[in-house]
């Protein structure tokens, strides 16, 4: 059964907190009508993949990228449209999401399975395998609290790159650690590519995504605006940022 990615017209939405706390305010003092409190963060998204597309994601901050992922990965509900995923599927983001910071370091990589729902996946070799890559056999069995923010992020890049996808998603995960492991990792993420049927990634580094990616999209506001040559796609991304800076500029 081969790979595939269909969204077909997805919305998601989230809590504008703000309104919600007036919203309360109001209701509490008897003051007004209750508001509503949502906030569109993914507005119609249709998008198809099937094997051998490697789709890089350009976009500003908060025009949804890492929604679409999380989106894809199911880490987000859908409050419209459909979603299809097929295929064994390895998300890396929001690396370390379900650590303890009471536990141990091996404790963690199993608890790593465990939250992702790849439990069946584990393994005492798995194990052995991504203390070796992390570096951190002499840290494993202290407490999480205790380790610096580039041990944390080895041991969570460790935790799961070892898997082996038909689906990968990557977000920001080329910056992790010290210099030596960021080269680690990053051909341990080429790797994956190679091997999976369907890449998508986001990047702050554009040629990253150039020389990957034989598919680019360019995402505003939670909307894809745009699909087609990565350069291309690259100067509209510049120009969106010069001319949103101007703006602010003006206005200050």
């Amino acid at each position: 059964m081969s790979a595939l990615i269909h969204l077909d017209n997805v919305s998601v939405f989230g809590v504008d907190t703000h309104a919600r706390a007036a919203t309360l305010r109001q209701f509490f003092t008897r003051r007004g009508r209750l508001r509503p409190t949502r906030i569109p963060i993914l507005n119609n998204i249709t998008l198809s993949a099937k094997p051998g597309d490697r789709i890089g994601i350009f976009g500003m901050n908060g025009s949804g990228k890492s929604s679409l992922l999380k989106v894809i990965s199911g880490n987000y509900t859908i409050h419209g449209g459909t979603r299809q995923v097929r295929g064994a599927m390895v998300p890396l983001i929001e690396m370390g999401a379900g650590f303890e910071d009471e536990l141990s370091g091996r404790d963690n990589i199993k608890l790593s399975y465990a939250y992702r729902g790849k439990l069946h996946l584990y393994s005492p070799a798995i194990e052995a395998q991504i203390i070796e890559f992390s570096e951190l056999a002499e840290s494993i069995d202290l407490p999480l609290k205790t380790y610096s923010s580039g041990m944390r992020s080895r041991l969570s890049f460790a935790s799961a790159i070892f898997q082996h996808p038909d689906i990968l998603l990557l977000d920001e995960v080329f910056a992790a650690g010290d210099q030596g492991f960021i080269q680690k990792s990053t051909e341990a993420i080429r790797q994956k590519i190679d091997q999976s049927a369907i890449t998508i990634m986001v990047s702050h580094s554009a040629q990253e995504m150039l020389n990957i990616c034989n598919r680019f999209l360019l995402m505003h506001q939670g909307r894809i605006v745009a699909e087609g040559d990565g350069n291309a796609l690259l100067e509209q991304y510049n120009r969106d940022i010069l001319h949103i800076s101007a703006q602010q500029q003006a206005h200050i």
